[in-house]
Order: C-alpha cells, then sequence, then structure tokens
C-alpha cells in the first residue's frame, strides 16, 4: 500500500530540513535497505534546487546533509544541516550501538533472524525527548516472535507504540472487473457481507490466491490479510470457529477498566479489571480463574466473570500479580458479582490462591473425588485440569463458540482463541508464543456453568439462609468419578 515510502517520507523531510538529526533505515537483509535508502536519494534529486540542503556525501551506506567545502573557515560559517540518513541491516547484530537516532524506520522485523538483541542495541539508540520517531512496519510472519509480541503488547496498551492496522480491501488497487460467470462461494459470500466487498475486490481476491500465493487462502491471510490477527494465523490448526470468532472480533470494544475498591470500580485505564456489564440483582454469576506465578513477561492470572442467565462474558481480571495476592482480588471480584460461584483451576500456583481465598469467601467450586482402593470420597477445592478434565472443559468452549451460544466482547479472549491449537498428537494448546490464560478461565467457568449450574443454584440458596445463622459454608461440589470422562455430547 506504499506504507514503506510513506515512512522513508517522513524520515526524509525530518532529517533533510532539520538540523543535526541522525535518521536510520533498517531492514532483514541489505538489499531490503537498499531499496528502501534509494527512495530518500530519488527524493533528494528531485527536489526543486532552491529546496535541497547542501550534501557532503551520498553513497550506498549513507546520506549525508552537510557542507562539502574542505574550507574549514566556510565550514565554520555555513556548516549546512550536519544531518544524515544512514542505513543498516539486522545481519548486524551490533547496529545502532554508540549512536544517537532521532528518526528509526524497522522494516520487516517479523522476518529477522535475531531480533531481540538488535532490537535492544536500536532503541537504547533512540532518545526519550521530543521530535523523535520509531516506526515499525512488517508483514506478519506466523504468531510467536518479537514482532507479535510488539503487536499484542500494543494492543493491550503494555509498550507505547501505536497499533496501526490496514487491511487488503482498503487499498483501491486490489480490484478488477468481475467476468459474467463469477459465481461467489460460501465464504466469498460471508466476506462480502463481513467487510461489504464488492464482487471487482472479491474477483481479485479469488485471482490473487491463484496466482500470488500459489493457491493457497491461508497464505493471502498472511499477505493480504483482513483484519490484524489472521495475518499471524499462519501455521497450526485453530481448535475453535474461525468464522464465529472472526465476528466476535469486529464486535469486539473495550470495556470499563479499572480496580475495584469498597465493592466499586475505581477507574483507571491500566487496571486488571475491565468490565462490559455491571452486575445486576438477583442474577448468578460464574467466575474461572486460572493462576500463574505472577513473573512479569509469563504467563498472567486471569479470571472470567460469566452471566449464568445470558452466557455473556461480563468481566474479566488480567494480569501479573502474586498467587496469593490474586486470592484477594478474586474475592473482591466475586463479592462485586453477587456471591459469584468462584471455580479456581488448582495445579500448580493455584493451590496457593486457594488456601488464601478459603479463608474468607464462601462460595468456591469444590471437586469430589473418589477413591476406588479406599472406598470413600475425597474433597478439593477448585477445578483440577487433567488429562481427562481438559478435553472436556474445550470441546465444551468449542461447542459453545461454533454454535454460538456464548458471547464475548473481550479481544484478549477472543485472540486467544484465534490462536488456541490443536497438537499433531491429538492436545490442544496456545500456539507457540501465545497464550490461552483467558481461554482456559473461560473454559473452566462455562463448564461449571453449563453442566452443575442448577445443582449449584439450589445449594446457593439453602447456604445462604443457614449463613445467615452462621459462617460455616460447604462450597459447591462436583463429584470426579467415571462419569467425568464422558464427551460434552453425553453431558
Amino acid at each position: 500500500m506504499g506504507f514503506s515510502t510513506l515512512t522513508e517520507s517522513l524520515i526524509f523531510k525530518r532529517t533533510a530540513t532539520t538540523q543535526l538529526t541522525n535518521s536510520m533505515i533498517i531492514a532483514h537483509t541489505v538489499e531490503a535497505s537498499s531499496n528502501l535508502f534509494n527512495m530518500s536519494k530519488l527524493f533528494y534529486d528531485e527536489l526543486p534546487t532552491p529546496l535541497r540542503p547542501m550534501k557532503k556525501n551520498s553513497n550506498s551506506k549513507e546520506l549525508v546533509f552537510e557542507n562539502p567545502s574542505l574550507d574549514p573557515d566556510e565550514k565554520r560559517k555555513n556548516p549546512g544541516l550536519r544531518s544524515k540518513i544512514k542505513i543498516e541491516s539486522a545481519n548486524n547484530d551490533g547496529a545502532g550501538r554508540s549512536s544517537t537516532i532521532h528518526n528509526l524506520h524497522v522494516s520487516e522485523l517479523a522476518f529477522w533472524k535475531n531480533p531481540d538483541d538488535v532490537m535492544l542495541g536500536l532503541m537504547q539508540a533512540v532518545p526519550n525527548t521530543p521530535n523523535t520517531m520509531v516506526i515499525v512496519e512488517s508483514t506478519s510472519n506466523g504468531v510467536g516472535g518479537m514482532f507479535y509480541n510488539m503487536w499484542q503488547q500494543a494492543e493491550r496498551g503494555e509498550n507505547d507504540f501505536i497499533p496501526m492496522f490496514f487491511p487488503w480491501f482498503e487499498h483501491a488497487e486490489y480490484s478488477m472487473p468481475t467476468p459474467e460467470d463469477f459465481v461467489l462461494t460460501d465464504e466469498e459470500e460471508e466476506l462480502k457481507k463481513l467487510y461489504n466487498l464488492t464482487t471487482d475486490q472479491l474477483t481479485w481476491r479469488r485471482w490473487a490466491i491463484r496466482n500470488n500465493c500459489g493457491g493457497d487462502p491461508e497464505l493471502f491471510k498472511q499477505e493480504y490479510p483482513s483484519y490484524a490477527e489472521e495475518s499471524f494465523l499462519s501455521s497450526g490448526r485453530p481448535r475453535f470457529s474461525i468464522g464465529v470468532l472472526k465476528k466476535w472480533l469486529n464486535e469486539a470494544k473495550q470495556g470499563d477498566k479499572g480496580y475495584l475498591e469498597k465493592n466499586q470500580l475505581v477507574t483507571d485505564d491500566k487496571g486488571y479489571i475491565e468490565i462490559w456489564e455491571y452486575p445486576k440483582p438477583d442474577t448468578h454469576y460464574v467466575i474461572g480463574a486460572d493462576v500463574s506465578e505472577g513473573l512479569e513477561n509469563r504467563d498472567y492470572s486471569s479470571a472470567s466473570v460469566w452471566d449464568a442467565n445470558t452466557k455473556q462474558q461480563v468481566a474479566k481480571w488480567h494480569g501479573h500479580i502474586d498467587p496469593d495476592l490474586f486470592a484477594n482480588e478474586l474475592e473482591k471480584l466475586g463479592n462485586f458479582y453477587n456471591k459469584a460461584l468462584i471455580a479456581v483451576e488448582s495445579n500448580n500456583h493455584g493451590f496457593t490462591t486457594l488456601n488464601i481465598l478459603k479463608r474468607s469467601y464462601i462460595n468456591l467450586f469444590e471437586m469430589e473425588k473418589y477413591d476406588e482402593d479406599r472406598d470413600i470420597v475425597t474433597k478439593k477445592l477448585g477445578w483440577q485440569t487433567t488429562k481427562k478434565t481438559k478435553p472436556l472443559v474445550i470441546d465444551n468452549l468449542a461447542y459453545l463458540i461454533r454454535e454460538k451460544l456464548i458471547k464475548s466482547y473481550d479481544k484478549t479472549f477472543i485472540n486467544e482463541c484465534m490462536t488456541y491449537v490443536r497438537e499433531e498428537n491429538g492436545s490442544t494448546n496456545a500456539q507457540s508464543g501465545c497464550h490461552d490464560d483467558t481461554v482456559m478461565s473461560s473454559a473452566i467457568a462455562l463448564f461449571v456453568l453449563e453442566n452443575y449450574i442448577t445443582n449449584y443454584l439450589e445449594h446457593f440458596e439453602t447456604n445462604a439462609m443457614s449463613n445467615s445463622k452462621n459462617d460455616e459454608y460447604i462450597p459447591f461440589a462436583l463429584r470426579e468419578g467415571e462419569d467425568i470422562n464422558l464427551s460434552w455430547h453425553d453431558l
């Protein structure tokens, strides 16, 4: 669409009109960097003579705007801009180090061989001062990697880059006359309605798949995506219905963000809680919780709140926090949503969260497990994810999404669903470089909601009355025995 040209023009204008300005262009290969750099040379050559700054040097590596005179007195009187545009290749691990860069163009970051180390050096070279600029533009190259992570962080507001995505159908050139015998496929009909496309645009799309992408529609999605996440979905087999998730993504919206204090939301754009629908009187809610160890740059702790009547996600908690402190947040979230039933995944760090939470919260989900050897039933707080129970909750979530029986406006949850895949061995997990925290928290909540909500409501009402007389509360229990291995069809 010409965004590389646009970026180079912005950098050229800033460098060719401002004193003491250093700019750098860096792409995945020397050839790609040179192609971008040649635009700057062309801009200079095409400028009217009165607008051209003095040029000291122009070679394959740099364009220097400075007085070319060898006379030191003349240079002292009229030094010129003393600004320059330089190119580098991402194959140079030391690119940009020991420099000051005011304008940086990073091209095709998704295809760099060693992006983490090179970008670390480059970003240290850009001062955090006014009139500096960093533009990262790239075609996607599957899920995972530095470019994908930077994009996800920008979308979540976790860095200061502004995410800008432009779908293929916004480009006027991606259109061609429709033949008389052209008949739309079901997929094309859906795209036409979803994005308000013309048949001429869909004619070009079919031509581009056949001629530009080797007949592979998945490669078209990578090179000519319709929405940002589609461009990353180039590998793996999505477990959930991408068609439904696409529609959800188009309707996704940000809720009210903040923190819960004294049973009220204190708004804060960087808050861990996001609310799409506030609690309603006489409404029951279920919360699923996935607990992480709380370290930055690792998995998140996540809690998903679902309305038991409408089966709509109404809120979430998502962030990095120590497991014991997460218990306090879950308690506040549960109390806020009418003493919601909380089902905490008890694996690993979830035990710490449950151990704290059980001391003060009255409505916790509890599993019962039959011990065949001793012929007794043992109780354990929380939802335990095992080889038997994980397929149950994931299959149930897949069914609910496919049949459109639930609804979410949560972009984080939708994106995680899109990158949750079947592995070759039949297991399901987040694709490499992705997260599944909201997938698991929602899957647990919805399985409990779908299969045990009637028992829960009866149990809740009974204990609510007894609770008014004493503080003892028996958590709601799910018995885990032979029947736990049923498929969702049987359930």
